[in-house]
């Protein structure tokens, strides 16, 4: 920490870390030169009128030989006095120049953004903003029901796809199986594998035999 020290209102100096020696009427203003965290949701709009919710943690810290001046214009107040609407300002300019789907799919680059439009702000008061991460975003109920729909219609447009590439495959099986199985391939087939003997069974004409007979083989002389 860093001591502002006044007398009777009036600064008369800044003492840092250590053991000082101080008189009964001054007054030590204790400033946190450490590095801080500022966490926080913030309402937001993108550049598509999208309006979210995001978390957003900014890790700030005062420049020692800047807490003087800091503690006299904000007289130890100066995070809520200047950090706080600083972010909040920066941090909806930043959004606003992207649209829904590239804050899902870009956070890290819109934190960069983010940063960017922060720090010079703070940085004239000698705060410095170190980083800036984006923890979460809640996206509108419209939205994410919109998106569960698109969802739905291209699941139901790949199994469409599929269904038809499907009844395509079948329909050409069955045209194969009918060309296969037609009178011409069958005569065709009979032929190819004909040894030319004739057949050894014949049926029974007129005598109502259920039953295949042997026929008679011609007497070789």
């Amino acid at each position: 920490q860093a001591a502002v020290v006044t007398r009777f209102g009036n600064v008369v100096g800044t003492e840092g870390q250590g053991i000082h020696l101080k008189l009964p009427i001054d007054r030590y203003n204790m400033i946190d030169v450490t590095q801080q965290q500022v966490t926080a949701e913030y309402s937001t709009a993108t550049k598509d009128n999208q309006s979210l919710v995001q978390e957003i943690t900014a890790q700030v810290v005062v420049k020692p030989d800047m807490a003087e001046e800091i503690y006299t214009k904000f007289l130890g107040n100066h995070m809520d006095g200047i950090v706080t609407p600083v972010l909040a300002d920066g941090f909806k300019n930043a959004t606003a120049a992207y649209s829904i789907e590239e804050v899902i799919s870009a956070r890290d680059k819109l934190s960069a953004d983010m940063l960017a439009a922060v720090q010079p702000k703070l940085d004239a008061y000698g705060i410095q903003v170190v980083s800036v991460e984006i923890k979460n975003v809640a996206l509108p109920e419209e939205y994410k029901a919109a998106v569960e729909r698109q969802k739905v219609a291209e699941r139901d447009q790949v199994t469409a796809e599929v269904e038809r590439q499907t009844a395509e495959i079948d329909a050409e099986k069955n045209k194969i199986m009918a060309e296969s199985l037609s009178e011409e391939n069958f005569q065709k087939l009979f032929y190819e594998k004909w040894d030319g003997k004739l057949p050894q069974y014949v049926g029974g004409e007129g005598e109502g035999l259920d039953m295949l007979l042997p026929q008679p083989q011609e007497t070789q002389q």
